[in-house]
């Protein structure tokens, strides 16, 4: 919590002292001006009505008087507040910052947790916090995708945040939409962007099938083994084909198939083929739409 003590700390000898006061609470908190005038709120503020606020402090002594602002926040929420201006948030540390998509650190200690970063970028926006501020709370915001994926993608596609949006999907693979409770996925604030998601699945499923059901482990006579040739293709065929009723969004077929490598004879002929095939699974599954925002916009359900 921001408490008075550290907000004082913050106030230079030279910069003139600023008394906010929560309404709710009666809490004050001293601030510095020149702090607080980063906001476009308070700049604007001061601007209009620099002489109209309450004064506090010995009438008699002059330079003594401080003036006083009360806000309708709470004290905790004047306290983060403060806090943000005060001491903003570094970006949370990324391995690739140059990416389309960036990969943050994980474990690091570094991220805000997601429950009070809607807070902080309402207060954000609310008072007109420096675009820096802003972008470096998305960013946290993003950051924690990973590991509360259905919360950030509502809380993005509620306010029109279509790159986090687009991160979280990436980690709603799984488990399958169907799975989740009633409860759970009211959390989705529009029919649409669920719909979105569901485009996801639905095509990664339609192309992941795809992609297994055309790949051979002898295509096109490439690599043929003589000997074990029939025995060879009926495995790969019979996995594949039962492989392809369970697919789901997240499902790694080249994975799954790879699991026949136990059955296979040891014949370098069919190793060197089977070791292809599967690559060549992994390869073109590696380049199936991993979140909502690479899906066709062509690409309808009724097209399955």
């Amino acid at each position: 919590m921001f408490s008075e003590k550290e907000t004082n700390a913050d106030t230079s000898g030279s910069d003139t002292k600023f008394h906010v006061r929560s309404l709710p609470d009666g809490t004050e908190f001293q601030v510095s001006r020149h702090a607080i005038e980063t906001c476009e709120v308070f700049r604007d503020m001061f601007a209009c009505c620099d002489q109209g606020f309450e004064s506090v402090g010995d009438n008699n002594e002059s330079g003594s008087q401080e003036a006083v602002l009360d806000l309708d926040e709470t004290e905790d929420t004047l306290a983060t507040l403060f806090r943000l201006i005060q001491h903003p948030p570094a970006p949370p540390p990324m391995d690739n910052s140059e990416g389309t998509r960036p990969r943050f650190k994980s474990n690091t200690g570094a991220v805000i947790p997601f429950p009070v970063l809607p807070l902080m970028l309402h207060l954000a926006d609310k008072y007109g916090l420096p675009e820096t501020i802003v972008y470096s709370l998305q960013l946290h915001v993003q950051a924690n995708a990973s590991t509360n994926p259905l919360p950030v993608y509502a809380y993005a596609t509620a306010r029109n945040l279509p790159k986090i949006a687009a991160e979280a999907s990436a980690h709603l693979l799984h488990p399958p939409l169907s799975s989740y409770t009633k409860e759970d996925i009211q959390v989705i604030p529009t029919v649409a962007a669920y719909h979105e998601l569901l485009r996801l699945h639905e095509y990664r499923k339609s192309r992941l099938r795809d992609i297994l059901l055309n790949e051979d482990i002898f295509p096109h006579g490439y690599g043929t083994c003589p000997v074990h040739k029939q025995w060879a293709t009926q495995l790969w065929e019979q996995k594949r084909l039962f492989l392809a009723t369970q697919i789901e969004a997240a499902t790694d077929i080249a994975g799954e198939m790879h699991e026949l490598a136990s059955q296979l004879s040891p014949c370098p002929l069919c190793r060197k083929a089977f070791t292809a095939a599967v690559g060549m699974l992994q390869y073109k599954c590696r380049k199936v739409a991993m979140t909502v925002d690479y899906v066709p916009q062509d690409y309808w359900l009724g097209a399955i």
